[in-house]
């Protein structure tokens, strides 16, 4: 009767191919000649979180630095591939001049593609740029794409002071959108003295400025213009999904000075999201304004989730199906990887 019994018990599902979205890399070489311009620096915590830092920093790095540590944590979290993507809170050359930002960016970025050749079956890579020259950044996107084989590009919400949705920016996005490849736009950090207390730069600073670099793209046309870019946006897309309510109401009083071909919770619906919200129910929430088929899972390795599967599944809104495209299917399609 047992075996009878043990017959007729249902299978549990098929895990399904988990990609992480979300993983920073650091180049240590690099970091040096950049370490002077990461938010560590510009909000006064220097070496506290740099290679030679704390005990926690050095472990923290140690996992961005090191392949054995990185997949054994990828291995302990059931993630299958990691999309590596250069940290710009370690890696931002914005401050310098284009030439030599572009050297040291290119260094990185092959740097990035090297590891993903070492490792083709855990990794997939995205670049970095140096936007302060739309042009040259232009060119580099397709060097690394096209020459690189990496599948995206990550850039800041701000440079030097101009916001993405900048007609400067347009040689960049015409490329991108030519490209067909994922934007990921992931802060370089928000160095507001006012933030500088209890980790509000990360905390509150991140959110912050990803709402800003979104309102940009959508009420400088940018969106419109180039209406075929997969921008995906860091931290579940930082405040402005969740509060987009009080600019739909600025458009129907026609009091927010855009030309828009409709509200802002509409233009919310045409951006990529990543699951880093650490509420299970603020996923839910998301999952209401934007369609499912936009949400990638992603951990912020190493700062931020531990246990993206359960998280996931944690949600009541989604279906298992759903749950199961995030974990893995959007972002394979999104990045054109076959699993």
């Amino acid at each position: 009767m047992a075996a009878k019994a043990n017959s007729k018990r249902k299978s549990l599902p098929k895990k399904p191919f988990v990609i992480d979205f979300h993983g920073h890399i650091v180049n240590p070489k690099v970091f040096e000649l950049t370490q002077k311009n990461s938010l560590h620096s510009r909000i006064g915590l220097g070496k506290q979180t740099s290679l030679g830092g704390s005990k926690h920093s050095q472990m923290t790095m140690l996992r961005m630095t090191d392949m054995s540590a990185r997949f054994k944590e990828l291995d302990k979290m059931g993630i299958d591939m990691q999309v590596i993507s250069p940290s710009l809170i370690h890696h931002n050359t914005e401050p310098m001049a284009p030439s030599k930002a572009l050297k040291i960016v290119q260094r990185v970025n092959d740097s990035v593609a090297e590891a993903v050749a070492e490792h083709p079956d855990r990794l997939a890579g995205i670049g970095i740029v140096p936007l302060q020259d739309p042009k040259m950044s232009a060119k580099e996107l397709d060097r690394m794409i096209m020459k690189n084989g990496l599948r995206g590009v990550q850039i800041s919400t701000v440079v030097r002071g101009d916001e993405l949705g900048d007609k400067k920016f347009h040689p960049f996005w015409r490329k991108a959108q030519q490209l067909d490849v994922p934007i990921f736009i992931h802060p370089a950090g928000n160095s507001d003295p006012r933030l500088k207390k209890f980790g509000l730069a990360f905390m509150v600073g991140q959110p912050y400025e990803e709402a800003l670099a979104m309102s940009s793209l959508v009420y400088e046309g940018v969106l419109d213009k180039f209406p075929k870019l997969k921008l995906l946006i860091a931290h579940g897309g930082g405040y402005l999904p969740y509060y987009a309510g009080r600019q739909d109401n600025a458009y129907r009083a026609g009091r927010d000075g855009g030309s828009l071909k409709g509200s802002m919770s509409s233009y919310i619906r045409k951006f990529h999201y990543e699951t880093v919200v650490f509420n299970p129910d603020m996923l839910d929430f998301l999952s209401t304004k934007v369609s499912a088929n936009n949400i990638v899972m992603g951990t912020d390795f190493p700062f931020g989730e531990t246990n993206p599967i359960s998280f996931i599944r944690k949600t009541k809104k989604l279906s298992r199906a759903q749950q199961d495209a995030i974990l893995g299917k959007n972002a394979a399609r999104l990045l054109k990887l076959k699993i």
